[in-house]
């Protein structure tokens, strides 16, 4: 089986094709082939990685063009889905500068998180002393947005920032302008707010790819609404 991974040396684009066996194949996930290719074939092969339990979201890459968290994809869903294939294409995240092979920079998008300012200024009913207590309801409001890991997978399926980026942040900083304006601790909600609609809030395109592509089945599309 060949696998053709987009590659980038930091000068020029190529593309490098890797050859496996069934056997390699089976029994990994995504990420652990990529482990894998790069142990026993070519130990320049550059991507990310840390916790390999999805949690960290370090690991997302393309493969086929759509964007898989690699470290909780198993090699078997991937033969399922795309009906045994003779090869598979794997390349870095879209719509991300890309720095090296499946490497791409975030200082842009961490740039992006800083103008929403995702931490909160708490009420000033909340004390030391009493803490800052919230009701069920109020935690199940802003729960799901907790769970994105900023592994930047709806990002690269955005068609909005496909088509222009110059005025539109990428859909989970919008996810975490959601979650801290809607925290019920928050002293001022607008702090929030007024950054995501100056910065493009209202350009989505209303693709759902966002929505479609997150592993944790969070839909950026919905906070954005």
């Amino acid at each position: 089986m060949k696998f053709i991974i987009d590659r980038f040396d930091g000068v020029k684009k190529y593309e490098q094709t890797y050859e496996l066996s069934i056997d390699e194949v089976k029994g990994k996930t995504l990420l652990s082939l990529l482990q894998h290719i790069k142990r026993t074939q070519d130990i320049s092969l550059n991507f990310t990685a840390s916790c390999r339990s999805a949690i960290c979201g370090a690991c997302a890459v393309r493969v086929n063009g759509h964007s898989y968290l690699a470290c909780d994809t198993k090699m078997e869903e991937l033969l399922e889905e795309y009906e045994n294939p003779e090869s598979f294409r794997i390349s870095p995240l879209a719509n991300f500068k890309v720095l090296s092979d499946l490497v791409v920079d975030w200082e842009p998008s961490i740039e992006n998180l800083r103008k929403i300012k995702p931490t909160i200024t708490p009420k000033e009913a909340f004390s030391e002393k009493k803490g800052c207590v919230q009701t069920q309801a109020e935690v199940d409001a802003i729960k799901k947005q907790w769970d994105c890991i900023l592994c930047g997978s709806c990002a690269s399926e955005c068609n909005k920032l496909a088509a222009d980026s110059s005025d539109y942040m990428q859909p989970f900083v919008f996810t975490h302008a959601f979650r801290a304006a809607y925290d019920s601790r928050s002293k001022d909600p607008l702090t929030h707010l007024k950054p995501a609609i100056a910065n493009g809030l209202w350009k989505c395109v209303h693709c759902q790819e966002c929505a479609d592509r997150c592993p944790k089945g969070i839909s950026s599309a919905d906070d954005i609404a």
